[in-house]
């Protein structure tokens, strides 16, 4: 309803932009958690995550659980596309944030979060850069850490596994990447 208000109104103006306060992207009717998930991320990804930011990500995850999975599944939306981007650096400040968040939210829902998390630690895996392999194995000991409270029997670590044990024989030209 309101997009199709904005069209008949840039009809009769000529133009979105010149309304007050109305711009073309709409930025702020985005979902909250979407906005607090963007807003972890810096310009530079030099700078690292944004740590402020990252706190009041977590406060929200741990007031609203049941808003866990979608931000899992926005992170992972998002980590998938800087990996087909090759921004590194934003891939590791989303895998930063998906290791803080499953540290700080043990709670029911936390099952459809893991299932983000996975995905992400997969793709992470299924890259060719041994750098990304080294993140997403660091990711997932973390995952294997933790105690849950409910065990989940519907889950399948068969390509865990299977690509843990295929890096194990590794034969990378460089011994220390090798080792890691």
């Amino acid at each position: 309803m309101f997009a199709q208000g904005l069209r008949i109104l840039s009809l009769l103006t000529g133009s979105v932009s010149s309304l007050p306060g109305v711009c073309g992207c709409c930025g702020a009717l985005r979902p909250r958690y979407k906005r607090l998930v963007d807003n972890i991320f810096p310009e530079d990804p030099e700078d690292g995550l944004v740590k402020t930011n990252m706190e009041k990500l977590t406060f929200y995850a741990l007031s609203a659980p049941e808003k866990l999975d979608r931000i899992g599944a926005y992170l992972s939306e998002r980590l998938i596309r800087d990996v087909s981007r090759h921004r590194y650096g934003y891939v590791c400040i989303a895998m930063e944030a998906l290791d803080q968040l499953l540290m700080a939210c043990h709670c029911q829902s936390i099952n459809l979060f893991v299932e983000s998390f996975l995905k992400m630690v997969a793709k992470l895996l299924e890259s060719e850069k041994p750098n990304l392999q080294i993140l997403g194995t660091n990711s997932f000991v973390k995952f294997a850490n933790i105690e849950e409270d409910t065990p989940s029997y519907h889950r399948s670590y068969d390509f865990f596994v299977s690509r843990f044990s295929e890096m194990c024989h590794s034969s990378h030209d460089d011994l220390d990447i090798r080792t890691k």
